[in-house]
């Protein structure tokens, strides 16, 4: 085993371990955390599965197909992130509106004001 497969797989244990921490009350999440885990040591050990698996569908290189799907789970992690902004951000907004409502101080009426009443002109 080379040097730089020893440094993958180290730091692949640790982004699964992050991974698991990060999701600790999804399952699914940590089930995808642990098979990307073992795929990750699966190409770093045996790195022709990635030529293969890209001759398979149709991309050159395998390098090139993991340029692919990384670019593909970069876009993919974006749009979730922003989907999950936006729901905090009116999550957010509702709360602010409820505490503004709740702790609302009306001005007092201007007829009642001094004491006596005013006329209004319509």
């Amino acid at each position: 085993m080379k040097s730089i497969q020893v440094i993958l797989i180290a730091l692949s244990i640790l982004a699964a371990i992050t991974g698991s921490i990060a999701f600790r009350s999804k399952l699914a999440y940590r089930l995808l955390a642990v098979a990307f885990f073992f795929l990750t040591v699966g190409f770093v050990l045996f790195p022709d599965w990635t030529s293969e698996i890209a001759r398979f569908v149709g991309v050159g290189r395998g390098t090139d197909l993991l340029l692919y799907l990384t670019i593909f789970a970069g876009v993919h992690s974006c749009l979730l992130l922003y989907v999950r902004t936006r729901r905090v951000e009116r999550k957010l907004t509702a709360l602010v509106r409820e505490l503004a409502l709740r702790n609302a101080e009306y001005p007092p009426h201007p007829e009642y004001h001094s004491g006596e009443p005013t006329l209004t002109k319509y």
